[in-house]
């Protein structure tokens, strides 16, 4: 596809290019992590998932080199400060499911909440893979990304959420992707994607 096309500036184009280079986590981006008041969520359960947010980093600084690592807990259990599953991942991508514990939480979990956290090295929002494993999996009340520098973004689904438009508005977001697309045009579809998430019932923050 020819990006000249696209309603983008190639200043935008540059930093997105620049996203792909990987970050290694400090701890100063540990202790970073803000505070976020996420949207229905209690004072407690927003300091749950400060720390769970840190937590991914620091399990991704000190035992993976810096590459992905997901968290998978149930927010609905007593303490999910004490159960939760971690898979780790590589530099561009994590398998949440190979985790057995992860797994398990994702498949056996119905109507309680369900969080995904996890770190990107590079790009600093959703991947398009990310966006796809949220709405494959309805269960997901939430999920975070963090960066390796300690910005957070997360997905929630709203009372209005549409699965059929959900899955509509992805697939034109990436039609015109192919299986050797360069990282940008990939990084971009995720964009377009969030830019219209409101439109089929997904809080973007």
């Amino acid at each position: 596809m020819d990006d000249s096309n696209r309603p983008i500036n190639s200043q935008f184009l540059e930093m997105a290019k620049k996203r792909d280079k990987k970050v290694y986590i400090t701890d100063i981006a540990i202790d970073k992590v803000p505070f976020v008041q996420y949207k229905g969520f209690s004072d407690h359960q927003n300091y749950i998932m400060r720390e769970l947010a840190q937590e991914v980093l620091t399990v991704s600084k000190d035992e993976n080199d810096s590459n992905e690592v997901a968290i998978t807990c149930d927010l609905g259990m007593t303490d999910p400060l004490e159960v939760y599953g971690v898979s780790l991942g590589t530099e561009h991508e994590v398998d949440i499911r190979a985790d057995t514990l992860s797994n398990h939480i994702l498949v056996s979990q119905e109507s309680v909440a369900v969080v995904i956290l996890h770190n990107h090295p590079s790009i600093q929002t959703f991947s398009i893979q990310d966006i796809r494993f949220f709405i494959e999996f309805s269960v997901l009340q939430v999920m975070v990304v963090v960066s390796n520098q300690g910005t957070v973004h997360y997905l929630m689904r709203e009372e209005d959420y549409d699965l059929k438009k959900a899955a509509a508005l992805f697939n034109e977001c990436v039609e015109n992707l192919k299986k050797d697309s360069p990282l940008t045009e990939i990084y971009l579809a995720a964009l377009s994607f969030l830019a219209k998430s409101s439109e089929v019932g997904i809080y973007y923050r």
